[in-house]
């Protein structure tokens, strides 16, 4: 309320300066230098800049303005049907209108603008409302989930003796359900994680965060002999969690999607204009055109579980990760020949190396 008090006494206070000033100024032109034509400029971009700033009321200066330039000339002159005094009454309707339809599409704009901003904010709300019910309620739901695993192997084991096959066989659809839902709502409570519980970025060095994420896989990489290599990584300011999961991810999912043929997986950089561009390549299976957009929905798969294991929210963790830095995910793939995942890192998170 204070602030908006001080800009309009601020534009109240820049008009009663700007109109005495020009009257004086319209004086001066018509008494010294006996000319119209720069009393036209003079007025016509002071008059299009109030109305633009004060909309309507701006209106009222740009008035005044034609006004005076005609009464201060039929005084001045005294000669009322000159041609200098049509120019000046052309010029005079001429600011006019203008002015007119410069206040008419700057209260548009400001219209949109205030839509736009609400329709902004509600959206803004919307979405950490989204994001703290996700966070909550995964959080809260895997106890329950516990309960149920711990009381169904408990009852298993107490009770094998008296429950027949049928009996075990119910329990176990029981046991194995709601580990599924528990890695599940685990997998939904790290996406959620990423905005509600996301540390300030560092600086960090990308090697060391990818040596870190390869430790991690040692297992995985020892079992499926995949070959792993990479271009010499920039020192980005990241938060180092969010990233060592984001080449986890990456890696991880090249060694999954494998062919019969030992992986290969190369991790490449480079500098370009908005920033670094990243590649994460590999060997394996590829992917149909038609799933490139799809694959980064949280939960989307393309293969049954019994093919390849996991929960589908790999992919867009990684877009979610990629995107708080400004940046941008793709892929391209052929089918039988491998993948390539690019991804942006823009320049403000770059330091030189």
């Amino acid at each position: 309320m204070i602030l908006n008090f001080l800009k309009a006494r601020t534009k109240i206070f820049t008009i009663l300066v700007l109109v005495p000033f020009l009257t004086l100024l319209v004086l001066y032109l018509e008494l010294v230098l006996k000319t119209t034509i720069l009393i036209a400029l003079l007025f016509y971009f002071p008059s299009i800049l109030v109305c633009f700033w004060w909309k309507k009321k701006g209106l009222i200066v740009t008035v005044f303005f034609a006004t005076v330039l005609i009464v201060v000339h039929l005084i001045i002159r005294q000669d009322y049907f000159t041609p200098e005094l049509i120019n000046d009454l052309i010029i005079g309707i001429s600011i006019v209108f203008v002015g007119i339809v410069v206040a008419y599409l700057s209260e548009q704009i400001s219209k949109k603008e205030f839509d736009l901003k609400n329709i902004i904010e509600d959206l803004q709300r919307s979405n950490e409302d989204l994001q703290q019910f996700a966070y909550v309620s995964s959080h809260d739901l895997q106890e329950p989930l516990r309960a149920i695993i711990s009381f169904s192997q408990l009852l298993e084991d107490e009770y094998k003796d008296d429950i027949d096959k049928a009996g075990k066989e119910f329990l176990h659809f029981i046991t194995d359900g709601a580990k599924k839902m528990n890695t599940l709502i685990k997998d939904l409570l790290a996406y959620s994680r990423i905005t509600t519980h996301a540390k300030p970025p560092k600086w960090n060095n990308l090697e060391t965060i990818l040596e870190n994420s390869l430790f991690n896989l040692s297992e995985s990489i020892k079992e499926s002999g995949a070959i792993i290599t990479h271009d010499k990584l920039p020192t980005l300011k990241v938060d180092k969690t969010q990233f060592l999961q984001l080449f986890q991810n990456f890696v991880s999912n090249a060694i999954k999607f494998r062919r019969e043929e030992t992986p290969r997986i190369h991790i490449g950089v480079k500098n370009i204009d908005i920033g670094w561009l990243f590649s994460i390549e590999d060997n394996g299976i590829g992917i149909e055109s038609q799933y490139f957009d799809r694959i980064y929905n949280i939960f989307y798969r393309l293969h049954t579980k019994e093919e390849y294991p996991g929960t589908g929210i790999g992919l867009p963790i990684c877009k979610k990760i990629i995107h708080r830095y400004g940046g941008e995910i793709w892929v391209e793939s052929k089918i039988g020949k491998g993948s390539t995942f690019y991804f942006t890192i823009l320049l403000k998170n770059a330091k030189n190396n």
